[in-house]
This record gives structure tokens, C-alpha cells and sequence, in this order.
């Protein structure tokens, strides 16, 4: 009985040793990039004051966000991915970032091949409206801006009309 008692004792020492260990990777590398699973939960996380979401989303782009990426270390950035309902497939990219032009590093779908390329007037900003194919020929298009010391990035594979109304969306 005494021996089955310490072999429980030890089992129990080793699975929380190993709970701690396990745990470790996470506390020494707070900061760098990792997947979260909601947009409050970044938020906290990296030190934002507010993430930035669309009030309007086309029909067909699914709510919560189906990829929740962000990073503290070498810079603040959280990425937001929404699928389309039917195909299953991110049809809008949301990124927000502390570091001009960092975003491109952040996309895993990108804006292959350029067709237009034009400031526009976004609810009194200076934006940046691109418009071209993505990755598999996909028409996809892009509008960027900054607000105060952040950027932000909307990659929307559609025409720029529904990217804007998104966009207008995110801006109070």
C-alpha cells in the first residue's frame, strides 16, 4: 500500500513537471508571433488600444475571423482572416501594424499582379487603393492608410467598391 501511495506521488510530480515545461516555450517567447483565438484576447495581448474590425461585411464573409495572427516583437501587428461562407476560402484580410510596409511580410495571400494603383480619399485620410489579381488569378484589390502611429491594410478578393464600403466601415 505504502509503495502505491509514492508511485501515485511521483506520478503526479512528473505530470506537473512536465505541465511546467511544456508551459515554458510560451513564457519565454512572449511577444513573438502566435495565433490567438479572438480579437478581444490580441488585443490584451499585444498592447492595442483597439483592433480596428469592419462594421459591414459583404454577403457571404463569415464572422468570428477564421485566423487570428499577431506579434509584440520586432513589432506590434495583428492579422485578421475571414472565409467566404460557401467556398471556404479567406476572401478578406484585415492588418494592423506599428511598421510602415511591414504588412506584405504578414499576408499569405498577396497581391500578385498590379493593375491600378491610386491614392483615395478614405473618410478624410489619405489611403492608398490598389486594385490587380492574387494569388491563382484571383481579382482581388487593396486599400491602405495610417491613423496616428499605426497602419492599416484591407485585402478584399473582390472588386474595390465592396473593399471600400469595408474600409469606410472600420473608421469612426
Amino acid at each position: 500500500m505504502r509503495n502505491l501511495l509514492y508511485m501515485i506521488i511521483m506520478a503526479a510530480g512528473v505530470v506537473v513537471i512536465l505541465a511546467e515545461v511544456n508551459r515554458l516555450p510560451s513564457s519565454i517567447q512572449k511577444g513573438f508571433a502566435r495565433h490567438y483565438d479572438s480579437v478581444e484576447e490580441a488585443r490584451r495581448s499585444l498592447g492595442f488600444d483597439n483592433i480596428l474590425v469592419p462594421r459591414y461585411f459583404p454577403e457571404g464573409i463569415s464572422w468570428p475571423p477564421s485566423f487570428i495572427f499577431g506579434q509584440k516583437t520586432p513589432y506590434r501587428a495583428v492579422v485578421l482572416e475571414f472565409k467566404e461562407a460557401k467556398a471556404g476560402e479567406t476572401a478578406l484580410i484585415i492588418i494592423q501594424t506599428s511598421r510602415r510596409d511591414s504588412e506584405l511580410q504578414l499576408q499569405r495571400t498577396r497581391l500578385t499582379e498590379l493593375k491600378e494603383d491610386t491614392p483615395y480619399r478614405l473618410k478624410g485620410r489619405i489611403a492608398r487603393l490598389q486594385v490587380g489579381t492574387c494569388d491563382k488569378g484571383i481579382p482581388c484589390s487593396r486599400i491602405s492608410w495610417q491613423e496616428g502611429d499605426l497602419y492599416f491594410t484591407v485585402l478584399y478578393l473582390s472588386s474595390p467598391f465592396e473593399l471600400i464600403r469595408i474600409a469606410e466601415s472600420m473608421i469612426q
